[in-house]
């Protein structure tokens, strides 16, 4: 499940085959996000009971969405007894931004509001997915430095929204799409191996990240 921006998505991966459900502009997904379940378990004829694990976007992103996917799959682990693994936001994003950056690193950047951005750099990486260059950080506009960067793709909202940004990083980036934004499709392969390897949290753990105390949606 992935919430945090406005475009909430909803995947079920069995096999190597996804099912979606994705709407642009929800600004209340949970009033569907159990609707979409029930189609996607039709869709492929799974019953809950077959469920090995649930995965979401933990953040960093909008508050409520972020809180809205916590409060999803706690409810569904607790109910079904299922371990979960939390994805950060702009790992998926980057997943999507490897798809049109020719393979190359990503540059991640989310709208905060409150004149600051998510940022953070990842590499794609053949066994785990994403291969982290930058952590995941709270800053300022004029806090992200180019410093230690090579050529890398930007993508996410932030770019958008602060312009200056991609003009102060120009010899750092190929190129950009603001548009792009994560998906539960991205955070299912990111989960996956994860749960391959155990890296799982009982749904009490379960818990946004929101890399800010003052939170805003």
């Amino acid at each position: 499940m992935e919430t945090s921006t406005d475009f909430p998505s909803l995947a079920l991966l069995r096999g190597s085959r996804f099912a979606v459900r994705e709407t642009e502009g929800l600004q209340t997904p949970s009033r569907a996000i159990y609707t979409w379940l029930q189609e996607l378990l039709e869709e492929t004829g799974t019953r809950l009971d077959q469920l090995d694990c649930l995965a979401f976007g933990a953040g960093p992103g909008s508050f409520t969405g972020v809180r809205v996917a916590a409060a999803f799959v706690q409810a569904l682990g607790f109910a079904r007894q299922l371990p979960v693994v939390p994805v950060s936001t702009l790992a998926a994003l980057a997943m999507a931004g490897f798809r049109v950056s020719g393979g190359r690193p990503v540059a991640c950047c989310l709208d905060a509001r409150m004149g600051q951005v998510y940022f953070a750099v990842y590499a794609p990486d053949d066994e785990q997915g994403v291969s982290t260059l930058r952590k995941d950080a709270l800053l300022q506009p004029e806090e992200v430095s180019g410093a230690d960067l090579s050529s890398c793709f930007a993508v996410g909202s932030g770019w958008l929204a602060y312009p200056g940004l991609s003009d102060s990083l120009t010899d750092k980036l190929t190129g950009f799409d603001a548009e792009l934004r994560p998906s539960a499709t991205d955070v299912a392969a990111l989960a996956r191996p994860k749960f391959l390897r155990g890296q799982t949290v009982a749904p009490a753990l379960a818990l946004p990240n929101y890399l800010r105390d003052r939170v805003t949606s």
